[in-house]
C-alpha cells in the first residue's frame, strides 16, 4: 500500500494549519503518479483525514468546497472526499459541487465524485433521491453515469424499502444509449448491486425490460446476466435470454452471447439446452457462446 511520506504529510499539516491551502495542494501534488496524474488513493484519503482533524467543524464545509473547485485534479478528488464527509452540513452546496465533479473532464475526478455521491445517497436516501432523478436528466453522460455508481452505494439488502425506488431509477438508466452509462448500468449497477441485494424485485424488472421493444432495454436485460450474480439465477437467466436470443439487432444478440458464456462457465449443465437453440432462430448467440468456451466435463 502506497502511503504519503511522513515528511510530506508534515508539510501538508503545516500548510493547512497556517492557512496555506495552495501549499497543501502542492505538497500532495508532489506525490502524483505518472499513471493517473494524481496522488495515490491512500494518500488522498490520508490528507482528507488530516484536514478533518485540523479544521474546525464549522469551517470544514467551506474547506471542502475550496478543494472541490480548485483547478488541480488531486485537490478536486480530496474535495470530493470532504464533500461526502460534510454533505449533511451544506447539502445544497455539496450536491452542486459533486454534480460539477461528476461531469469533470478527468476520469479519476469523476470516479471520486461518483463515490462521494454514493455515500451521500446511502446516508440520506430520501433527500438525495430527487437529486438522482434530476441527474438522470443532465445533458452530460458522465453525470448520468454517476447515478449508476450512486445507486450501487445506496443498495442495501437490510433496507428492502429501497428496492422499487432504485429500480425506478434503473428503468431510466436502461434506456440511456450513452456509452458511459451503458458500461456501468447492466453489468454493474443492475447485475452486481440490484440483483445482488434485491433479486426478486430486480428479476421482475429484467423480465419487463426483455419484453420491451427497445434495443437498450433488451441489451441491458441480457447484460445483467454477465455479472457474477447473474449466474445465481440460471433458470431465470435462460428464460430471459431465450426470449432475447432471436433478436436480430447485433448489440442485443451479442449481449445474449456474452451472458450465455457467463452462465455456461458456472453452470455447464445448460450446454444441452443451448445446443437445442442451434436448430431455431436463437442459433446465432448460442453458437457463438458455445464456440468461445470450453465446457468442463461433468463428473
Amino acid at each position: 500500500m502506497t502511503r504519503i511520506p511522513p515528511e510530506r504529510l508534515t508539510t501538508f499539516r503545516e500548510a493547512i494549519a497556517s492557512g496555506d491551502r495552495d501549499g497543501a495542494v502542492a505538497a500532495l501534488e508532489s506525490q502524483a503518479t505518472s499513471h493517473a496524474g494524481t496522488a495515490p488513493a491512500t494518500q488522498k484519503r490520508a490528507v482528507a483525514k488530516e484536514i478533518v482533524k485540523l479544521v474546525e467543524g464549522g469551517a470544514l464545509p467551506e474547506m471542502a468546497l475550496w478543494f472541490a473547485t480548485h483547478e488541480n485534479n488531486t485537490a478536486k478528488e480530496v474535495g470530493a472526499i470532504l464533500l461526502a464527509k460534510t454533505y449533511a452540513q451544506h447539502p445544497r452546496e455539496a450536491i452542486a459541487a459533486l454534480r460539477r465533479l461528476a461531469g469533470d473532464a478527468n476520469w479519476e475526478v469523476r470516479e471520486w465524485a461518483g463515490s462521494a455521491a454514493a455515500t451521500a445517497f446511502a446516508e440520506d436516501f430520501e433527500a438525495m433521491y430527487p437529486v438522482m432523478e434530476d441527474w438522470l436528466r443532465d445533458e452530460s453522460q458522465f453525470v448520468r453515469r454517476a447515478v449508476c455508481i450512486a445507486l450501487m452505494g445506496a443498495a442495501d439488502r437490510e433496507k428492502p424499502e429501497r428496492a422499487e425506488p432504485l429500480l425506478t431509477l434503473a428503468d431510466v438508466l436502461v434506456r440511456d444509449e450513452a456509452e458511459e452509462v451503458k458500461r456501468n448500468a447492466g453489468p454493474f449497477a443492475l447485475g452486481s448491486a440490484l440483483l445482488g441485494h434485491y433479486p426478486k424485485q430486480t428479476l421482475a424488472h429484467i423480465r419487463a425490460w426483455a419484453k420491451s421493444d427497445g434495443e437498450m432495454e433488451r441489451w441491458n436485460a441480457a447484460m445483467v446476466f454477465v455479472a457474477a450474480n447473474g449466474a445465481k439465477h440460471v433458470e431465470v437467466g435462460l428464460e430471459v435470454l431465450s426470449s432475447l436470443a432471436a433478436d436480430k439487432r447485433r448489440p442485443v444478440w451479442m449481449a445474449v452471447s456474452a451472458a450465455l458464456r457467463n452462465l455456461l462457465k458456472r453452470a455447464p449443465q445448460i450446454e444441452p439446452e443451448l445446443r437445442s437453440w442451434l436448430n431455431d432462430a436463437r442459433k446465432l448467440p448460442a453458437s457463438l457462446a458455445l464456440r468461445r468456451i470450453t465446457v468442463p466435463e461433468q463428473k
